[in-house]
This record gives structure tokens, C-alpha cells and sequence, in this order.
């Protein structure tokens, strides 16, 4: 049985959205021509026909554990010079990878309840079903203010056919860039987004074309990316706690291990949430742990012996993968006595896909909880089985600070 305990912090960060208007403005620019005037209203989508820039790197004794359930402008108008100039500056800007725009800043007291959603493995969206990935952000988008949306993290498994067929990273780029100017958002790498069964990590070219570190240059609240670009970090705050967000390649090789703490140690007063493609099993293997998928990583019980268990600050593990399963959770107890929740959720094997089904990880930080719900934006409909709807502790660890500005 394993205990495990439950985070919650991140904050609703006030993000300068200078750097969205100086790459609109251009654009903006562009597509008037000679035109006149105009006030620049908000932060609309770059257009489809602007390609994203695609790879940069920025820079223990023993657990006890217990498994609590199975479940789961007003601008002047420029000259015509003035006007081509700007244009051009505008395409330079966009060519060198600063693609993305500052998440408007959400109006929500300090210590209101917040939002993360998890989007567990999208493959068959990106495959056939293309508007169910696209209906999952565009609710996102839709909900931010309303259910006080801090994070999207995706669990991996992003498309089905790895490098064979590109037009399936298209989908998932076109969807998941639905978020830019929203929240901050992140993606860990599953075995299915790899360029060839074998999941080598030297050969993800496709992922980091994509979804690698250059897609988030200018992001303020993005932290960084290990060397070969498969594991990032961002940095977040709400309900007055602050975060640190963690997507770790699949199966966590010793190197990305070692780079994680690196990332933990130098935030030391930060709340940390992994996710990982493949983590939990739940139906077999040890202590609910999934075993290894490639040859060149841990198995989930190494990772929570090496990695998760030794830093207090995690409180929280999320994953996908594992179809059969499809849901289920359970509560460990780390090495400094503090409860870890880890979560697996993967709709792939159901209806259409996964008709949509994401997760939305309420934080109640007053209640000292975590309420998970599942939702589908295609059928407008809660999954209510104790699997699927379920409240898990949340325990702020001690050495994690509360945030001292909350906008």
C-alpha cells in the first residue's frame, strides 16, 4: 500500500505581454497593407500559414508507501516606409524561434482554488480524430477564468506514427498552440513520439522539431531544457504557492534524473510536479509501478527510488501510457515522511480515442486537497466513477515558501 502525498502550487502569474504585441504588431501590419489607423485588439493566433519555429537549451532511507486508491493600439499608423520596414522586422522576429506570446494576466485572489488539466495520450486525435485534440484547448481557452486555469501539462504519446507521418504533427502543433497567449503549458515525450520504435533519445528529431526548447523562446515563464532537449521545466505560481513544473523523458534515463535535481536543488522553495509518459501501471509490476518501455532508461520503481522519493519538494507524478489500465492513482510516503500523489489517466483505448477526456486538477489549497474531475469537451459530459472523480490530500511540504506576489 503506498501513501503519497499531494502538491499544489503554482500562482497566477502577471506575464508582460510586451513581447506578444512586438510580435502582432508586424503582423497586424502586414496583413492591412497601406491601411490606416486601428487600435491592435488583443493577442490573436499567429496565422496557420506562420510556421513555428522548430530545437535550444536554456540554460534517502527507505519509503514507506500505501495505496489509497485505484482510481483515477492606439498606434499611429506608419509611413509607407515605415510600414514595409516593420513588416520585414516582423517575419525576422518570427524566424528566430520567438514564437511565443505572454499568457494574459487572470484576475483571482491569492489564495483562490486553481487549475491544472492534464491531457493524457493524444496519438489518435492527431492520427483521425483532429478535432477532439482541438476541442480539449480550445475548452482550455475557453474556461481559463471560470475554473481559474493556472497549467496545461501534456502526459506524451503527442501523435501515433512517430516520424512516418508528419501531417499528424501538424494536428498536434495546430491544437496544442491553441494555448499560446493563454497559460503556460508543457509536453513530456512518449514512446509513440520518438522517430522509430526503438525510443533512442539521440533520435527524437521530429519531437524537438516541434514541441522542442525553441518553441518556447520568450516564454517568461519557461525555465529551461536538459542538453539534448527532451526534458524541460517551467515556473509558475497560484493560489500563493509557487512551482516548479518538471516533463521528464520517457523512463528517465540516470542523466535526466541528474539533471531534475539539478533543476529541484536550485529551487529549493518551490513545490515540484513531474509528469512522465510512462510511470504507473497499477495492474501488475511492483508497488503499482510500470517496468521499463525502452533499454535506455529506469523502470518507475527505479525512478522513485533515485529520483522522486529523495527530494521533499515533489508532490505530485503524472503519466499516461498505460491503455489497459486506464485510470488509477495511488498515495506513497517519501523518504521525508511527506505523502507523493502519482496519477495515471489514458483514454486511447475507449470510444473515438479517447473522446476527448482530460483531466482538471482542482488545487483547494484552504481545504488541503486536490479534487480531480474528468471532463470531455466532445460530449460535454463528467466521467463520475470513483476512478475517474476523486479528492486526494494535498500537503504543502514545509521547505516550499509562499509566494510573495500573487497577480
Amino acid at each position: 500500500m503506498n501513501v503519497k502525498k499531494h502538491l499544489t502550487t503554482s500562482r497566477t502569474a502577471h506575464l508582460d505581454t510586451t513581447a506578444s504585441r512586438r510580435l502582432d504588431l508586424p503582423l497586424l501590419l502586414w496583413r492591412r497593407g497601406m491601411g490606416r489607423g486601428g487600435r491592435h485588439a488583443g493577442m490573436p493566433r499567429l496565422p496557420s500559414s506562420v510556421p513555428l519555429s522548430p530545437a535550444l537549451s536554456p540554460r534517502s532511507a527507505g519509503g514507506e508507501r500505501e495505496k489509497l486508491s485505484m482510481a483515477a493600439s492606439s498606434f499611429a499608423a506608419p509611413n509607407r516606409t515605415g510600414w514595409f520596414l516593420a513588416s520585414l522586422c516582423g517575419l525576422a522576429i518570427l524566424l528566430s524561434g520567438a514564437t511565443c506570446r505572454q499568457p494574459v494576466a487572470q484576475a483571482a485572489s491569492p489564495a483562490a482554488p486553481f487549475t491544472i488539466v492534464m491531457l493524457p495520450d493524444t496519438q489518435h486525435y492527431s492520427r483521425r480524430y483532429h478535432d477532439l485534440f482541438t476541442a480539449q484547448t480550445e475548452w482550455v481557452k475557453e474556461n481559463r477564468d471560470k475554473e481559474n486555469i493556472v497549467f496545461v501539462t501534456h502526459v506524451g504519446d503527442v501523435v501515433n506514427d512517430r516520424k512516418k507521418d508528419m501531417d499528424e504533427w501538424v494536428v498536434a502543433q495546430r491544437a496544442m498552440s491553441v494555448l499560446d497567449g493563454v497559460v503556460p503549458w508543457g509536453v513530456a515525450i512518449g514512446n509513440h513520439d520518438f522517430d522509430s520504435t526503438a525510443c533512442r533519445p539521440d533520435q527524437a528529431t521530429a519531437f524537438l522539431e516541434y514541441f522542442g526548447p525553441q518553441r518556447f523562446r520568450g516564454c517568461s515563464w519557461y525555465g529551461g531544457a536538459s542538453t539534448n532537449g527532451l526534458n524541460s521545466y517551467q515556473l509558475f505560481s497560484a493560489g500563493g504557492l509557487d512551482l516548479v513544473m518538471l516533463h521528464l523523458e520517457l523512463d528517465v534515463p540516470d542523466f535526466a534524473i541528474a539533471w531534475a535535481s539539478e533543476v529541484l536543488r536550485s529551487h529549493p522553495h518551490r513545490a515540484a510536479i513531474i509528469t512522465t509518459h510512462s510511470y504507473l501501471n497499477g495492474v501488475s509490476g511492483t508497488n503499482g509501478y510500470n517496468g521499463a518501455v525502452s533499454k535506455y532508461g529506469n523502470s518507475a520503481e527505479e525512478v522513485w527510488n533515485k529520483l522522486v522519493r529523495c527530494h521533499p519538494q515533489i508532490v505530485l507524478v503524472l503519466c499516461g501510457h498505460h491503455q489497459r489500465t486506464i485510470a488509477y492513482h495511488q498515495v506513497s510516503t517519501n523518504d521525508a515522511g511527506g505523502r507523493v500523489v502519482e496519477m495515471l489517466a489514458d483514454y486511447q483505448k475507449l470510444h473515438n480515442g479517447g473522446d476527448a477526456w482530460l483531466r482538471l486538477l482542482r488545487f483547494a489549497p484552504a481545504q488541503g486537497e486536490i479534487q480531480v474531475r474528468t471532463y470531455s469537451p466532445a460530449l460535454k459530459e463528467f466521467k463520475t466513477d470513483p476512478k475517474n472523480e476523486f479528492v486526494v490530500p494535498l500537503d504543502i511540504p514545509a521547505c516550499c515558501r509562499m509566494a510573495k506576489r500573487v497577480n
